[in-house]
């Protein structure tokens, strides 16, 4: 800790005994940076943007920009209009000078987007300088359009075009009316075939049940007759005295009578159970036959629905196309087609009231804090040099 504080006191030391020299540095670095930002002639600066225009491709139809941003960025800085720059406003600069003071390129890579940037120490002349390049830019592109583009032909495309579209629509629409048809039938059909196993269905359950009633009805009078002829069989079979052989022959008809009577009765349950089960699996054949039918109109439906829906929508991108193609032809009919997508100036050149160089308050903090960088670092060298030659002597 005390080596640390020893280290500190020498250092302030050094600082104190060289304070000379350190201020004359430092106030030699700022009164010279000073002396020297409001001595240099100030820059000034003019921006400006520009939207390259477009050039209507006839066989797609789509737009394609008149050059690219990195072509038009070589011609802002080719040595012709440089050249016919300093002519025509009469600049002091040589060739070589004014490229210096001129920057054209592209903007974040866009395809359309220039901008161009003239540094000089006259605000009026660099303006004067970008209207300049901006002007012989629209009319290098007024002068491509002209040649790439014909009114006429333009129009005949256009026209072209527009009775294609209409055709297309007019087959989407009988594409529609074929599908609405063709479906319609199968619909149609399968509702007959489901009106149909609808009336089975009444009609087997009609059948059956007459059946099964049919055999209800007789079974109370079978299990009647039974129970009678039971009741006096029990009568002769109680009485103390033997049966007569007339009695017996009489008692051995009534037991065959309920024995018949009995089976009678089983088949008749039988038939009844049968008529119950065959009633339940036709119901159920009838029913799954139903139900396919009723999935396979489901789907016809379905895909009816999607299959029209998918034709509204090419009919509504078709009429979008159309309607975009005739609003071009109308506005083309009105103007001339090279003042159809031109190059337009985005952001347009304006007359700088500030320089953006020097900046003199930047400069001369700059320029302090260097030199007293630079003035402690001499400081010490000294002392570390007077030190070494105490120690030598």
């Amino acid at each position: 800790m005390e080596e640390q504080e020893l280290s500190l006191k020498d250092y302030i030391g050094v600082i104190k005994k060289r304070k000379k020299i350190i201020l004359l540095v430092f106030l030699m670095a700022v009164v010279g940076s000073a002396v020297l930002s409001f001595v240099l002639p100030p820059v000034y600066q003019v921006k400006s943007t520009i939207k390259i225009g477009q050039i209507v491709d006839l066989s797609t139809f789509e737009k394609v920009p008149i050059e690219s941003a990195v072509a038009t960025s070589e011609f802002l800085q080719g040595s012709q209009v440089l050249g016919d720059a300093i002519r025509d406003l009469k600049l002091p600069f040589s060739l070589k000078e004014l490229r210096k003071r001129i920057s054209a390129q592209p903007v974040r890579q866009e395809e359309d987007l220039a901008e161009i940037r003239i540094e000089m120490t006259q605000p009026r002349q660099a303006l004067n300088v970008a209207n300049y390049l901006v002007d012989r830019l629209k009319g290098r592109h007024q002068q491509i359009k002209q040649s790439h583009e014909n009114k006429k032909e333009i129009l005949a495309r256009y026209d072209e075009h527009i009775v294609s579209i209409d055709r297309q629509l007019g087959e989407i629409k009988q594409s529609e009316s074929a599908i609405l048809v063709t479906y319609d039938k199968q619909i149609e059909g399968i509702d007959r075939q489901l009106a149909t196993i609808e009336a089975n269905r009444k009609e087997i359950i009609a059948e059956y049940n007459a059946a099964i009633e049919g055999i209800d009805e007789q079974l109370p009078q079978i299990e009647n007759d039974i129970a009678k002829a039971k009741e006096e069989m029990k009568k002769m079979m109680e009485e103390s005295q033997p049966p007569s052989e007339a009695e017996a022959r009489l008692l051995v008809g009534y037991m065959q009578d309920v024995k018949g009577k009995e089976e009678r009765y089983d088949i008749l349950l039988r038939q009844s159970r049968e008529a119950q089960t065959k009633k339940t699996e036709l119901l159920a054949s009838n029913q799954a036959q139903h139900n396919a039918l009723m999935d396979a109109l489901r789907e016809a439906q379905t895909r009816k629905t999607e299959l029209l829906r998918n034709e509204e929508q090419d009919y509504d991108v078709l009429m979008k196309e159309k309607r975009e193609v005739e609003i071009e032809k109308i506005t083309l009919q009105r103007i001339e087609s090279e003042k159809m997508y031109i190059t337009e100036v985005v952001v347009p050149p304006r007359e700088p009231e500030e320089p953006i160089r020097p900046r003199k308050l930047l400069n001369i903090v700059v320029a302090a804090v260097i030199s007293l960088v630079v003035a402690l670092a001499l400081a010490f060298s000294l002392e570390s040099f007077a030190g070494t030659k105490q120690d030598g002597d």
